[in-house]
């Protein structure tokens, strides 16, 4: 059995600890390993196999696929705000027409009182 410590995986009867999960596979792995390639080669082996569970273990092709996606995202955002922006455009500007005709119904009702 190889010893416990936090650099490699920990062995107790039979139970590898990878990480916080306790994994009875990597103990039988250990185990056929040591007898196939002696304890020596078998630690080896072992410190150098990744300690996460390969379905947490990122790609490029993951990275390949997020960088298209927040592409694609931006893009959209972009075009969001784009369309944002043309309606408050829209806006100020009939906020400042209706100022204008306020303005001109106050200046004719001023002058129709004089």
């Amino acid at each position: 059995m190889i010893p416990c410590d936090v650099a490699r995986p920990q062995v107790g009867r039979h139970t590898v600890k990878v990480g916080r999960q306790s994994k009875p596979a990597w103990a039988d792995f250990y185990n056929g390993l040591a007898e196939l390639l002696g304890r020596e080669r078998a630690e080896t082996l072992m410190t150098h196999l990744p300690r996460n569970d390969p379905n947490d273990l990122v790609t490029k092709s993951d990275f390949s696929e997020l960088r298209s996606d927040f592409s694609e995202l931006r893009a959209e955002v972009r075009s969001d705000f784009s369309a944002l922006g043309e309606r408050l455009d829209r806006m100020y500007l009939t906020l400042v027409a209706g100022l204008f005709v306020i303005v001109a119904a106050m200046t004719g009702v001023l002058f129709t009182t004089l």
